[in-house]
């Protein structure tokens, strides 16, 4: 359920099975106790903001990939909920992306039941900055726009934010709350024999991604700098893994791209697919190769079969992480180890599970986050006991077993004992 143009997919069916205790959950009542017939989306806390995380959200609503779309692999769960105490609330969260559509594309959604159509945010940074507008009253306006209009009032259309980086900009309007791990791979590919690149280092990432030219010779082989769309969180956690601005990446790209890389695209590649990444680079001759930075835990969840596989043609190809030197030349390996399956089509399978020495190294790897206005898990009149039972602290819904092991499923590692649910990291952006 992304939008009420597709209320009646089978996710929204599976909250219907919520509502009425098919799924082994006792009926959903409304907060104010009287019986509630309508669809549980009616009453979810709604999230927008990272693709990195919303194929693990389309879970926690309750179906991951979202039917519909053409895939055979859609498996449903128990929707995320506040618990007894809390009327069993669940979360509703939308796509950074229009069903079957690339981020790139705009797109509307109404996210409450009479709310107005607004624009869809399709970035960590766009879902915090719509969240933070919903708070201040800041009329909201995502790029690309579906409205064609200045801005969208949208106070009270959205609850919370996922968000694979941190707080940016000070603040205390809202509380970034940490609950999972994922690390920032980098997808190569080349037609060269041998694997050439199948190992990299930071050190010739760092040139290559400053370079005047967008290339470097790597192991015989010119390699070409690609990036994501500006604002996405691989592209943001490339620069500041390397310790490079935007404005070196992004020369380096376009010139990279002025080399014919990929007619255009090289500099502005749809995040976290790795079909679109080979689409732009399938082209490069012998003794050529590209890369690109992308979600460790998207491409773990797409080769798992548990999200929509937007890389099947990539791997087919060749296209994979690389394995890397950090910057203390220590070589912590893929992103990714063999083990077993625990949800999906394929489950009790052999699979690609996070590294926890790459997940876990300083620069590699790096929190996600839900993010939530901070007046609504503080004591006073806007506290809300549901939004807190579902985020806050260890023992909140999102810090369960439960929940930790559907998101070991798609890619993330467990911050169960260290660090799930605090608090203490605020911002307005």
């Amino acid at each position: 359920m992304k939008a009420v143009s597709k209320l009646l997919t089978p996710r929204v069916i599976a909250c219907l099975a919520l509502a009425s205790g098919t799924l082994g959950v006792t009926s959903l009542v409304t907060a104010g106790g009287s019986a509630q017939a309508d669809p549980a989306w009616t009453t979810g806390f709604v999230g927008v903001g990272a693709d990195v995380t919303q194929d693990l959200w389309a879970a926690y609503t309750g179906a991951s990939p979202e039917p519909g779309l053409g895939q055979s692999n859609t498996t449903f769960y128990t929707p995320l909920n506040a618990g007894s105490a809390n009327n069993f609330l669940t979360v509703s969260s939308y796509d950074a992306n229009p069903p079957g559509q690339p981020t790139t594309t705009a797109g509307c959604i109404i996210t409450k039941a009479g709310g107005n159509a607004w624009d869809r945010p399709n970035s960590s940074t766009e879902g915090i900055n719509a969240l933070e507008d919903s708070v201040t009253g800041t009329l909201w306006e995502g790029s690309p726009t579906c409205t064609g209009a200045p801005g969208q009032n949208i106070t009270g259309q959205v609850s919370f934010a996922r968000s694979a980086r941190g707080v940016k900009t000070a603040g205390s309007n809202l509380t970034f709350i940490p609950y999972d791990r994922d690390a920032l791979g980098v997808l190569v590919y080349t037609p060269t024999s041998g694997s050439p690149l199948a190992s990299l280092t930071e050190a010739e990432l760092n040139t290559l991604y400053t370079s005047a030219s967008g290339s470097e010779t790597i192991n015989g082989v010119t390699v070409y700098a690609c990036l994501t769309i500006s604002g996405s969180t691989p592209r943001t956690n490339l620069e500041s893994a390397l310790g490079i601005s935007d404005s070196q990446a992004t020369a380096a790209a376009a010139a990279a791209d002025a080399g014919n890389v990929s007619g255009g695209l090289c500099p502005s590649i749809t995040q976290n697919s790795g079909n679109a990444f080979y689409s732009a680079v399938s082209g490069l001759g012998n003794g050529f190769g590209a890369v690109i930075p992308i979600s460790s835990a998207s491409w773990e969840s797409q080769s798992n079969d548990v999200a929509l596989d937007r890389s099947a043609t990539a791997r087919l190809n060749g296209v994979d992480l690389a394995s890397i030197t950090n910057s203390a030349l220590s070589n912590i390996g893929q992103p990714y180890i063999s083990g077993t399956i625990g949800s999906g089509p394929h489950a009790g399978t052999s699979g690609e599970v996070p590294n926890p020495t790459y997940y876990n190294d300083s620069s590699w790897g790096y929190n996600v986050y839900t993010v939530v206005p901070t007046r609504n898990i503080t004591a006073g009149l806007n506290f809300s006991a549901p939004l807190s039972a579902l985020f806050v602290g260890t023992s909140s819904a999102l810090c369960s077993t439960s929940a930790q092991n559907t998101a070991h499923d798609f890619g993330f590692l467990s911050l169960a004992g260290s660090g799930c649910g605090t608090t203490t990291a605020t911002g307005n952006g």
